[in-house]
């Protein structure tokens, strides 16, 4: 029987390989396969959190809304009138909600690094029928992303 465990590449991974070897299993019925990284960081990231991309657009129409009810209200006492006043401030709110986003997420997310997926690991273990719940239960133990099994025949 083949076991086939997925893993993000970790120390958990490694303390599994070690505990699974410890409890009996050859070092060479075990063998781990690193997977190549086929999508660029920046695409992951961008399909992962697309809301970091229009948060300074939303904010901007937030504080517009809000600002245009406040801008309205103060139209209907001012020489301009609401319409005016509601188009100005719902301006000066976009302005003020998307600036000031786009200048903290620069000022403050500038030192941190964008902390993507870590590249994946397949190990695959051969073992017998009655280790199998053994084996398994180690996986998890150690956060296997997942884990299958093939029976194999002949």
């Amino acid at each position: 029987m083949l076991i086939i465990g997925t893993f993000e590449h970790t120390i958990e991974m490694e303390e599994a390989l070690s505990v699974l070897e410890k409890s009996g299993v050859p070092r060479s019925s075990i063998m781990a396969v690193s997977m190549d990284e086929t999508v660029s960081r920046s695409d992951v990231t961008a399909t992962r959190y697309p809301h970091k991309q229009t948060l300074a657009f939303e904010i901007g129409m937030a504080l517009a809304t809000a600002f245009s009810v406040v801008g309205i209200s103060f139209g209907f006492v001012s020489d301009w009138g609401p319409i005016i006043w509601g188009i100005v401030s719902a301006l000066a709110g976009f302005m003020l909600g998307a600036g000031g986003t786009c200048w903290m997420q620069r000022t403050y997310l500038r030192g941190q690094a964008q902390k993507g997926p870590l590249p994946e690991l397949v190990v695959i273990i051969r073992c017998t029928d009655a280790s199998f719940p053994e084996i398994r239960l180690v996986l998890q133990q150690y956060r296997a992303l997942s884990i299958g099994r093939i029976e194999e025949t002949g």
